[in-house]
């Protein structure tokens, strides 16, 4: 499993140099280690299995929730290689605006498991998991903000909404028929629900998470 290597690009790009290293010098050593036990396992997997994604399954198929499966489901082959690295590069440059703030860790780790479903070649339903810390993130965000406010009814409300959407296999209704309209609107929900906590998870800076934990003394 090569996508949660992205955990070490998020390591980088928030200057936690030491531990990018540390992660990098491990994922390094553990294939080293693989090759020289088992060589020809290794070469198949990083020569022939690893360019091929169609070994998984075919690329539209509705279970695959990633932005390469729902330009796939495009049906329009010539216009989805060049859309998949356009949407890729649109992710990554909106997960990097808002990581740049130094944004708190665990927002930043919900972030990063979100843009890294979505970068990946093929995100069955199951790598989906990776949404979860978003959505508890969502309802923390909620409980820390007073009681009758407007902002903890929304942030409430999304965490409820995306929960039953993300448990309720709405896309399955397209899975014999992906054309037209509706069919991208909702047999890509998956998508615009990674999207949608991409953009609007709220990220609170690391000093502003600080504070809203800290104590303040009594005078």
């Amino acid at each position: 499993k090569l996508t949660p290597g992205i955990f070490i690009a998020y390591l980088a790009l928030t200057r936690r140099w030491r531990a990018a290293a540390t992660a990098a010098g491990s994922a390094a050593a553990a294939t080293l280690l693989a090759a020289a036990v088992a060589p020809d396992a290794t070469r198949e997997f990083w020569f022939s299995a690893l360019p091929n994604t169609d070994r998984v399954g075919v690329l539209a198929f509705i279970s695959n929730q990633s932005l390469r499966g729902m330009v796939a489901r495009l049906g329009q082959p010539e216009l989805g290689d060049l859309l998949w690295p356009a949407t890729v590069l649109l992710a990554l440059l909106l997960w990097g605006w808002r990581l740049w703030r130094r944004t708190e860790v665990t927002a930043g780790l919900a972030l990063t498991g979100i843009v890294g479903a979505l970068v990946s070649p093929v995100t069955w339903i199951h790598h989906l998991v990776w949404l979860l810390p978003a959505l508890v993130l969502l309802v923390d965000h909620a409980l820390a903000a007073p009681a009758a406010s407007r902002r903890r009814r929304r942030l409430l409300a999304a965490a409820v909404v995306g929960y039953l959407l993300a448990c309720s296999g709405i896309v399955w209704l397209w899975e014999l028929n992906s054309s037209g309209v509706l069919a991208f609107l909702g047999g890509n929900m998956y998508v615009w629900l990674s999207l949608a906590l991409l953009l609007w998870l709220p990220v609170p800076p690391r000093d502003a998470a600080g504070e809203r934990d800290a104590v303040v003394p009594a005078d």
